[in-house]
């Protein structure tokens, strides 16, 4: 994995903790539409190819 891929994929685990934090915070249907937004894009771009995942965080 590239450094740059592992840049990309930490940016992403970022952003979705970001969004899971804001839903814990203010539990609104709002916020619960975009952290579940951010979880199918994140596993879309990682079923898909678009993005690496490190090999000790996927399940086998």
């Amino acid at each position: 994995m590239s450094r740059i891929d592992r840049l990309e994929w930490s940016q992403k685990v970022a952003s979705l903790n970001e969004c899971i934090r804001g839903f814990q915070a203010n539990p609104s249907k709002e916020q619960l539409d975009r952290a579940i937004s951010e979880l199918r894009a994140y596993a879309d771009a990682a079923e898909g190819g678009n993005m690496e995942i490190p090999s000790r965080f996927i399940a086998s």
